[in-house]
């Protein structure tokens, strides 16, 4: 039995409110039809085209019909269906043919695809599936054939929609943890070098106290041994003591006074400190773009922050290679910090420094905000450079990005929040 004819189209409230056959009036049955499915229509015939779309409307359906299967491949991106009802033979693409399109594309993968055709041989049947349609429906049908098969068809994408959310639940959740664990053990580390800082510093400052009161004492006595040894103890002392300035840094963030906007003049002198302190090999390049809001700084600070990223990417070009120094306004979306693993999103001031050095690997990015964390051999560097960096960015109410790979160098994001000043507020 086929669907009936059209005698002229009818509106959506027009139509009954369960599915009919061709002589059968009989009322809806008493199960609640699923939920609203966007189905998307291809047959040439248009007459047959509008009967079914009416069927499907009169069931709560959303429906955007297509003449030919180009046509319904243009309105695939805009009209994002979870349900493909396509006649198997049409002008130029056939059903199958589409079929195999939409699997191979990223937006008709999960789509369910249901055949409608004449052809009712078991060979037919296997090369519909085998093309990618998820059920085949001989022609002619009748609307309460049709419509059972989509609600049938329904409560397998809503349970297929309810599975994924699920899945994504379950790996938020886990997300979720890992930040909370990275965050747990940044605080405690934080608790721990700070500690370590005060009960270092109190000792150092005796240390250098005692070394200036000796160095004073002794000046006039021997051939100035003793000067030079004392001289060289204090040298050591002042090298701890920028150790120590790491380790406050990172535990207690960016504490300093922000006076400097964050603009070119500013880099254009980190460049100028920068450059003696990088081989002839290495070349380094800016783009500093022009800035609208004024993001103030420490000054000390962006040297720091700089230098030590600088440094960082010396070591990994050995044999020389480029370093690109910029400056521009970004917009984030839900983006992951490096180093505290919140995700994050708004305006930012992004200083950048990315290098061509030989990268590294997901294992070494997960550690290196890490303090006393290094890839240097045993009595070359203290680890702190990188966990400094995270105690200034977040200090200030900012966010570190690092992306790297294995031989394709790394480029690291200092996003600090824009925040326009008022006038006079300086």
């Amino acid at each position: 039995m086929s669907l009936p004819p059209i005698e002229r189209p009818r509106a959506p409230h027009e139509l009954p409110t369960g599915p009919v056959g061709t002589n059968d009036r009989t009322a809806a049955p008493a199960v609640e039809p699923p939920a609203s499915l966007r189905i998307l229509l291809i047959d040439d015939d248009p007459f047959l085209r509008e009967e079914i779309g009416l069927h499907l409307l009169s069931d709560g359906h959303v429906v955007e019909q297509a003449a030919s299967a180009e046509e319904a491949l243009q309105a695939l991106h805009g009209f994002h269906p979870q349900m493909v009802i396509t006649d198997w033979m049409h002008e130029g693409m056939d059903g199958l043919e589409l079929c195999r399109h939409l699997r191979r594309s990223a937006d008709g993968r999960l789509l369910y695809v249901m055949m409608l055709t004449r052809f009712d041989d078991e060979d037919s049947l296997v090369r519909s599936f085998e093309a990618g349609a998820d059920d085949f429906v001989r022609k002619p049908l009748t609307p309460r054939i049709l419509l059972a098969r989509v609600r049938a068809a329904s409560r397998l994408i809503y349970l297929q929609r309810e599975v994924d959310q699920t899945r994504r639940e379950q790996l938020e959740a886990e997300r979720t943890r890992r930040q909370l664990q990275q965050a747990q053990k940044i605080q405690s580390l934080g608790r721990l070098t700070g500690g370590i800082a005060h009960n270092f510093n109190n000792s150092l400052a005796s240390i250098l106290g005692y070394a200036e009161l000796a160095m004073e004492m002794f000046a006039d006595v021997g051939d100035g041994t003793l000067q030079e040894f004392l001289g060289n103890i204090h040298r050591a002392g002042s090298q701890a003591g920028e150790l120590v300035s790491a380790l406050r840094a990172f535990s207690a963030g960016g504490d300093g006074e922000c006076q400097t906007p964050l603009r070119r003049p500013l880099l254009e002198d980190v460049v100028q400190m920068l450059r003696p302190v990088l081989p002839a090999s290495i070349e380094l390049k800016t783009d500093f773009a022009e800035v609208t809001d004024e993001v103030l700084v420490n000054q000390e600070q962006i040297f720091q922050l700089v230098t030590n990223l600088s440094l960082n990417a010396r070591d990994a070009m050995p044999g020389g290679g480029e370093i690109r120094l910029g400056l521009r306004e970004v917009h984030e979306q839900q983006v992951l910090c490096s180093s505290c693993g919140e995700r994050f999103s708004g305006e930012f001031l992004a200083l950048t420094l990315a290098d061509s050095g030989h990268g590294m690997d997901e294992q070494t990015l997960a550690a290196i905000f890490d303090p006393f964390f290094s890839t240097h051999e045993v009595g070359r560097g203290t680890g702190l450079g990188l966990s400094m960096v995270h105690g200034i960015m977040h200090g200030n109410g900012g966010h570190v990005v690092v992306e790297s790979a294995l031989g394709e160098g790394c480029r690291v994001q200092l996003l600090f929040p824009r925040r326009p000043v008022e006038r006079g507020s300086r």
